[in-house]
């Protein structure tokens, strides 16, 4: 009988995806350049943004077959916007998604590509349900934690990252005198 490494959390805080069957990936915050609304200095072009920690899809996955992963979103600014995750839609939206909370704060950003556009505040414990309709980000509004936050998703949905990096999203967050402020992109143009 053949026994399997089981992949587990670490706790307590702060949280980390460990094993050895996991796929990662980091984004640097220089190819988030689409993202932001103004030039990124030069001397955080190559500085991690964020990374991803997920469980494999399996090569036969069916329409009912879930993953898990992790993003740990690190804490930095933009000329005052705060740091962020590339964003999308779903390829199918008829896909739903689960985030959960694990460390920091911040907000998951759900727009549904027309007018509907809202957050919702990420904290340890906190729990998300997002309909496959929405495009959704998280973005970090701690200065000193990353923003961990876990995922469970239905592998064909897919990832749309075209639409956001084409169009943005409609609203951005910055800090103001320490606190979050949301402001309405003035640029932005629906291009869907």
């Amino acid at each position: 009988m053949e026994i399997r490494t089981t992949p587990f959390f670490t706790l307590p805080d702060p949280f980390d995806l460990q094993g050895s069957e996991f796929d990662a990936y980091e984004k640097k915050i220089g190819a988030l350049s689409a993202a932001y609304a103004h030039e990124i200095p030069a001397e955080m072009l190559e500085k991690i943004a964020y990374r991803v920690v997920s469980i494999p899809t399996p090569k036969d996955a069916l329409p009912g077959t879930l993953t898990f992963g992790v993003t740990y979103l690190n804490p930095y600014q933009v000329k005052g916007e705060y740091s962020l995750t590339r964003g999308h839609f779903h390829a199918d939206r008829n896909y739903d998604e689960y985030y959960f909370g694990l460390h920091g704060n911040g907000f998951l950003l759900y727009w549904d590509g027309e007018e509907e556009i809202f957050a919702q505040k990420v904290y340890p414990g906190s729990i998300h349900y997002i309909n496959g309709k929405y495009a959704h980000r998280l973005i970090n509004t701690d200065p000193n934690e990353v923003l961990a936050v876990a995922a469970c998703w239905n592998v064909v949905a897919g990832h749309n990252y075209a639409t956001i990096d084409e169009g943005g999203f409609p609203v951005r967050c910055y800090e103001v005198d320490g606190r979050p402020v949301w402001k309405t992109e003035e640029t932005w143009t629906k291009k869907l």
